[in-house]
């Protein structure tokens, strides 16, 4: 009996760790599939590549639209980091700390962009700039992807507040700080996690956004420049920016996880 039991038990874990590792090539396998291919010397999108060349790097480089559609990016991305962070944080301490009527219905109403389709949120977002005297362009694009980021930010500072205690910040308020010095001493410092993963998070969602750009930035972002070029040029450029927009963002979240684990290791040391 026992050793039916672990011959069971044998098998369970071996299926187990076929299931995880097919799981993990499906999502690791498109991921490193342009990163070969743009180290391609074909002028073909194809695979395995003939050879080993640098010169898609070097067009990417050189194209100015790619540049160009590049400081877009950044500067929508950064843009709508700062400004889904601070509304962001702001929503999540209100539905928190207070208690009010329609509580429920104010969470639901301001997750439901990450469960709406993208082209109905794309088409609303389009039909309602004239309504605020805004077109087609970079700060419309800002507004756009902050109704994505503002919910993601929101979602990880409630869930660094829950176990929050609301009476650290009673103290403080009793021994005679102000609401902002209370916030900058004492409620920041504990959320800190929450609103810099939720920023790292937004920051990431905008730079590689289509749907919603696809309606308001009138073809200026950098995913965008990308989906133009390989409509007339199947060549690897694609690849080789794609491999760099990879790296970018498993280097942003690999720092980030060291600072989050740095934070954690000081946290345990014991105090002097």
């Amino acid at each position: 009996m026992t050793n039916h039991r672990q011959s069971e038990d044998r098998f369970a874990r071996r299926m187990l760790a076929i299931y995880v590792g097919g799981v993990c090539i499906f999502l690791i396998v498109p991921i490193l599939l342009p990163m070969v291919i743009s180290f391609s010397s074909s002028a073909r999108i194809e695979f395995p590549p003939p050879g080993f060349s640098l010169q898609w790097y070097e067009a990417a480089l050189s194209n100015e639209h790619f540049r160009r559609g590049l400081l877009n990016s950044l500067i929508i991305a950064f843009a709508c980091a700062l400004l889904s962070t601070i509304a962001g944080t702001a929503a999540a301490i209100a539905l928190n700390h207070y208690k009010f009527i329609g509580r429920t219905s104010a969470q639901l109403v301001l997750m439901m962009p990450l469960a709406l389709p993208a082209v109905v949120k794309g088409l609303g977002i389009m039909f309602v700039l004239p309504s605020y005297g805004l077109s087609q362009g970079v700060l419309a694009t800002v507004f756009a992807h902050c109704v994505l980021g503002i919910p993601y930010v929101a979602y990880l500072v409630l869930a660094t507040l829950a176990n929050y205690d609301l009476t650290l910040e009673q103290a403080s308020r009793n021994l005679g700080a102000s609401g902002l010095r209370t916030f900058i001493k004492v409620t920041f410092p504990l959320i800190k996690p929450g609103v810099v993963a939720g920023g790292v998070f937004a920051f990431l969602m905008s730079l590689d956004n289509v749907s919603l750009s696809l309606f308001t930035a009138a073809g200026d972002t950098l995913p965008l420049r990308l989906m133009q070029h390989i409509q007339h040029n199947a060549d690897p450029t694609i690849a080789a920016v794609s491999t760099f927009l990879i790296v970018a963002a498993l280097v942003i979240m690999a720092l980030f996880g060291q600072v989050i684990r740095q934070r954690q290791l000081s946290g345990l040391k014991p105090a002097k």
